[in-house]
C-alpha cells in the first residue's frame, strides 16, 4: 500500500527539524553513482526489469530507470541494489 504524499512530506519535515538524514526516514530513495561504472540504490521495493542495457527498480516514488551498457545486478539485498556496468543515465519514471 502506497503512503499518501502528505505523510511522506510530514516525515521529511520532522527529519529536517531533528537533523536526521532523509534516507533514514521511511522510503526515501538514495542513489549513489561513482564515475560511470557503479550505481547503488537504497530503499528500493523490487526489480521491475533487468537487461544488459536497462534496469528498472520499483521505489515508493515510482520507477527508477538506469540505462547503460553491460549492466548487471552485482548485489541485491532487501534495501539496497548495486548495479555494475557502464551507467549512462538514471531517471525517475512516473
Amino acid at each position: 500500500m502506497k503512503k499518501p504524499r502528505r505523510m511522506i512530506r510530514l516525515g521529511h519535515r520532522v527529519g529536517q527539524i531533528m537533523d536526521i538524514p532523509l534516507e533514514a526516514i521511511g522510503d526515501t530513495v538514495k542513489i549513489c553513482i561513482i564515475a560511470d561504472s557503479f550505481a547503488s540504490i537504497e530503499n528500493y521495493k523490487g526489480v521491475f526489469e533487468c537487461t544488459e542495457s536497462l534496469i528498472r527498480l520499483r521505489t515508493a516514488y515510482g520507477i527508477v530507470r538506469i540505462e547503460g551498457e553491460n549492466l548487471s545486478l552485482g548485489e541485491l539485498r532487501s534495501e539496497r541494489a548495486v548495479i555494475n556496468g557502464r551507467v549512462k543515465s538514471v531517471a525517475f519514471e512516473n
